[in-house]
């Protein structure tokens, strides 16, 4: 199947007071056409950063230095304002972490909608009111001809959410990049928000990037994860791959962190240690300082990418002593 989207070797530094952070350090993956894909880590692993390279979102004093993006076999990292914006919506939709400061308070749903389609479409408003009712009616938002008059305040987080996601899809496009959709949402909301996603990807053909820091989220709705650690990718392949066989520690340390069913009394196990510093990156792999099987090589030099097999694959320099020890 062909690719939709492939990342090489993103690097993207913030040009800071306090020096230059380097936020991405060759990050590279790829997305096929109806595919669902997770990115995983902890805060400031550098998984939003990655999708607004993408987006071209970045702030003043953030920078694309190096890599390619290529969306639908056409390299995007240069492309002008004006050529990015007839993607953005058009092709690729973006959810956002936060739906309330994402929404504008003072305006209407409806109006916020009917913004976004006439942007993108040459229609009549009236036309743009109709396909407004129709999107909030495609995610699930009951009455949608009288909730389309109310302001976001009127809404739950739950709703607002889904109101963001009808946003994102009013032009029908071909990706779908969500945020963190479900943070600050209850787990009920976020069962639901994430059966929708999962519904519309299936009705609609479109792909799907889901930003989480949350392994337990990703089980029903992607098929590919991958996981990064201090601006890199440490470890990539299937949903199956990735939970049943793990060879990262970084991966093993996260998946420990996933409530079960039937843990009984036994505690999670949290990672040990903070994430580093990305003005001075360590010059080995980004994960030594807190791995508890950190040898003196990972300090110094940074592990190349092993394939497990053709859907799996990782950067660590354990990687052999994992397998032999039946780790995987």
């Amino acid at each position: 199947m062909e690719n939709l989207l492939e990342v090489k070797n993103l690097r993207t530094v913030f040009h800071t007071y306090a020096g230059t952070v380097f936020a991405l350090n060759g990050v590279s993956f790829s997305l096929k056409k109806g595919e669902a894909l997770a990115i995983v880590g902890e805060s400031g692993s550098g998984k939003s950063v990655t999708m607004l390279s993408v987006m071209k979102l970045l702030s003043e004093n953030g920078q694309v230095s190096e890599g390619n993006i290529l969306f639908n076999n056409q390299e995007i990292r240069n492309l002008s304002t004006g050529e990015m914006q007839k993607i953005r919506g058009n092709e690729i939709g973006m959810v956002f972490q936060d739906p309330m400061t994402s929404l504008n308070p003072v305006l209407t749903v409806g109006s916020q909608l009917i913004e976004v389609i006439m942007n993108h479409n040459r229609i009549s408003k009236g036309e743009a009111l109709g396909k407004a009712v129709e999107m909030l009616k495609l995610v699930g938002i009951p009455s949608p001809e009288k909730r389309i008059k109310q302001y976001p305040f009127e809404f739950s987080g739950g709703m607002r959410q889904r109101v963001m996601i009808a946003t994102a899809l009013c032009c029908e496009p071909k990706l779908l990049i969500a945020d963190e959709p479900t943070t600050a949402l209850d787990v009920t909301i976020q069962a639901q928000i994430l059966e929708l996603m999962k519904k519309l990807k299936e009705r609609t053909g479109m792909s799907i990037i889901l930003i989480t820091h949350d392994l337990g989220l990703v089980t029903d709705i992607c098929d590919k994860i991958v996981v990064m650690y201090g601006g890199t990718v440490v470890e990539q392949g299937t949903v199956e791959e990735i939970f049943h066989n793990p060879v990262h520690p970084y991966t093993l340390g996260l998946l420990q962190c996933i409530p079960r069913l039937n843990m009984g009394k036994e505690r999670l196990k949290p990672i040990e240690g903070h994430p580093p510093d990305l003005i001075h990156p360590p010059p080995g792999c980004p994960f030594a300082e807190r791995c508890p099987k950190a040898m003196k090589i990972c300090e110094i030099q940074k592990p190349y990418y092993k394939d497990i097999n053709q859907d799996h694959s990782a950067a660590c320099w354990l990687l052999y002593e994992f397998c032999e020890e039946g780790l995987t």
